[in-house]
């Protein structure tokens, strides 16, 4: 019984260091320390995780969360709500909130076409802000007027009377013939527009027309063209719109006329700001253009 004790005395130093030179090998390994790594991201990564779901199962009403549905409820309706109608609006926002995050965790937000330009909206009105230009000086102000000045005329304008001929009874044809037979009476001074041809569907006070007023009624058919390229007091010939054949008789006319600049200097303002603006916006969007590879594939000819 001794001899054995003795034995086993001998043998634990050896063993010892058996496991001590075993450990030390262990973690010289790169093995070993690739694992150990990875253990340790994971258990991270779960923890990172586990907080992120946490939070997302959180939702906090506090002062300022109140602040903003106040503010928000003044601007709509020019006064603050009383604190039942607040309690109810919190309550209101806290479905919301539940209804919204629940939607994205099952990823409706997804190849969603509204959601998708409501994104694109909120970032250009960001972009907007953003990209706000400086306001111009008065050189550039002027300089701009100048390389744009039609921009800022005011239309060219005919005061004018017309005789009308209905399609219904006969056709295209007969209107156009009626059309010509009343245009060779009225130059010749024979009987008045009034009694000419058939009354119009529409009624039309024929003063200080644009080109624009004139297509919203008869469309942009040779009726506008005959209207304002007609020589004052003379009849067109024979002209078609959607109602039938007019004959149309300009009495007077104005044309385009460009104001001064003291006169339409805000206007001039308003535009150049657009356009620096607009200018600003394709810029910023043609630097975050390059952050992406752009592949454009055709489809193989079959």
């Amino acid at each position: 019984m001794a001899s054995d004790s003795a034995h086993l005395s001998a043998q634990l130093p050896r063993s010892r260091w058996r496991i001590h030179h075993f450990w030390q090998r262990l973690t010289r390994e790169p093995l070993v320390h690739f694992l150990a790594l990875g253990a340790l991201i994971f258990i991270v990564a779960h923890v990172v995780e586990q907080a992120r779901l946490n939070a997302q199962r959180q939702i906090v009403v506090d002062e300022a969360l109140k602040q903003r549905i106040v503010q928000l409820q003044r601007a709509q309706n020019g006064t603050a709500p009383a604190p039942e109608q607040l309690q109810r609006l919190v309550e209101i926002y806290v479905d919301d909130e539940v209804m919204y995050r629940e939607a994205l965790r099952m990823g409706l937000d997804q190849d969603d076409e509204i959601v998708r330009r409501r994104l694109i909206q909120k970032l250009q009105f960001l972009q907007r802000d953003l990209t706000l230009p400086p306001p111009p000086s008065e050189a550039e102000l002027r300089a701009y007027f100048q390389r744009h000045a039609e921009r800022f005329a005011a239309p060219a304008t005919v005061s004018f009377e017309q005789v009308y001929f209905s399609p219904e009874e006969g056709g295209w044809s007969a209107a156009e013939a009626k059309a010509r037979q009343a245009r060779k009476q009225l130059a010749n001074g024979g009987r008045s527009a009034a009694a000419a041809g058939d009354a119009f569907p529409l009624e039309l006070d024929g003063r200080d027309w644009t080109v624009a007023d004139a297509k919203q009624v008869f469309g942009d058919t040779p009726v506008v063209q005959a209207l304002f390229a007609t020589p004052a007091h003379e009849w067109s010939q024979p002209v078609r719109s959607g109602y039938g054949v007019h004959l149309m008789r300009p009495l007077a006319s104005q044309s385009q006329a460009i104001p001064s600049f003291a006169r339409v200097r805000g206007e001039v303002q308003a535009a150049y700001l657009e356009e620096a603006a607009a200018e600003a916006s394709r810029q910023q969007l043609d630097a975050l253009r390059s952050r992406y590879e752009i592949v454009r594939r055709t489809e193989s000819a079959q």
